[in-house]
């Protein structure tokens, strides 16, 4: 019997001592856990540190090693059991992309903490605010970027929070959102009449913004009367702007040539002529965009032939044997800086003039060539013959 009994004793010691090993080390009854963070508002993605501290009832840290379990209704901890230095014990917890309100608790033993609540994602908004530009569109209907920014009660940007818009006219490009790193999520709304705009995130909705619809300014542009486009000429164009009834003041018009090149006449109004010279001949079709302070515009354009510049002599023969008048002519509007004559006969004459006389000293068939130069650089040539007796 005894030696049974020593034999029970033995081993009941060994299976104490094991279960002591393995348990865990919760804390005393009457503990406190109270739970705290440096950070409540938390990125839908992002991370904060959340510390347990446990006190027993004396008020005094419990034992290191303590474990504290950690666990939260959104996102995840790491680790969900932690173990106590001096009184705190640490977990992380991490946002996995969605929004809402992350409830965290914290137990060791028969001690339970009370709530900390974390703002995660859309639910950490605390305003949003729109701007749009430009703030109106045409009559006829245009589009607006509607910005949206979304910033948490300290003015902090949200990232990655669905924004979804709302209008009361128009449509938008896309109707829900993610902010970026900014806070900022953008759409285009396409609208033809007064629009009001509003954009949510989580439960915060911004104030309404008015996209208004603007007047716009009316424009006409066309040749100016008596004038003929001709490569190397002065074109001359009428450009007519008129600020619309009630509408903004004109802020720039801009005349666009057809061939690439432009002037911008400043914030002028009524009719006024603009001169042009086209290095080219061929069909341009010059345009007239004014802008008003409002960012309404208006467009007008036309089409115009430009005509090459064309040259022919006339030759005349003289009551003196081999003496010949020659002219040239050059298409209208055409205003000739020189004229540069070959005779044929291995001679030759420049002129400011159309008309030049020659005297040959051979008789024979000689080929005549004038080139003139434009006031603007640009040369055309023709050409005729003649029979010297």
């Amino acid at each position: 019997m005894r030696k049974s009994t020593v034999w029970v004793l033995v081993v009941g010691a060994g299976l104490s001592t094991y279960a002591c090993d393995k348990l865990p080390l919760l804390a005393p009854q009457e503990s406190k856990i109270t739970l705290s963070s440096s950070n409540t508002i938390v990125q839908a993605n992002g991370v904060t540190e959340i510390r347990a501290t446990v006190l027993e009832q004396s008020g005094t840290p419990v034992q290191n090693g303590t474990t504290v379990t950690f666990t939260s209704t959104l996102g995840s901890l790491t680790p969900n059991d932690a173990r106590t230095l001096n009184g705190v014990a640490l977990t992380q917890f991490r946002g996995n992309g969605q929004s809402g309100k992350a409830t965290i608790k914290a137990i060791s033993g028969s001690a339970a903490s009370d709530a900390l609540e974390l703002s995660v994602g859309a639910a950490a908004t605390g305003r949003v605010s729109l701007t749009a530009n430009p703030s109106s569109v045409p009559s006829s209907g245009g589009t607006t970027t509607i910005t949206a920014v979304a910033v948490d009660a300290s003015s902090n940007p949200i990232a990655n929070v669905p924004v979804t818009f709302s209008t009361t006219t128009g449509s938008f490009s896309a109707q829900v959102v993610n902010t970026d790193l900014n806070g900022r999520a953008s759409t285009v709304l396409t609208t033809s009449r007064e629009a009001t705009v509003t954009a949510t995130a989580g439960a915060i909705t911004s104030s309404g913004l008015t996209i208004s619809v603007s007047v716009r300014p009316t424009v006409s542009i066309a040749v100016a009367s008596g004038t003929t486009p001709t490569r190397g000429g002065i074109t001359t164009l009428s450009v007519t702007v008129n600020t619309a009834t009630g509408g903004a003041p004109l802020q720039s018009v801009v005349v666009s040539y057809g061939d690439g090149s432009s002037d911008d006449l400043g914030a002028v109004s009524g009719t006024v002529s603009v001169q042009h010279v086209y290095g080219d001949d061929g069909t341009f079709t010059p345009s007239v965009t004014a802008t008003d302070t409002s960012g309404a515009t208006a467009t007008a354009s036309t089409v115009i032939v430009v005509q090459p510049v064309l040259v022919s002599i006339s030759a005349s023969p003289q009551t003196t044997p081999r003496l010949y008048n020659f002219t040239a002519n050059v298409t209208a509007g055409v205003t000739v800086a020189s004229y540069t004559w070959t005779f044929g006969d291995g001679t030759s004459d420049t002129t400011t003039g159309a008309v030049t006389s020659h005297l040959y000293a051979t008789a024979g068939t000689k080929e005549v060539t004038v080139t003139i130069r434009t006031s603007t650089n640009v040369s055309a040539k023709g050409v005729t013959t003649v029979t010297v007796p």
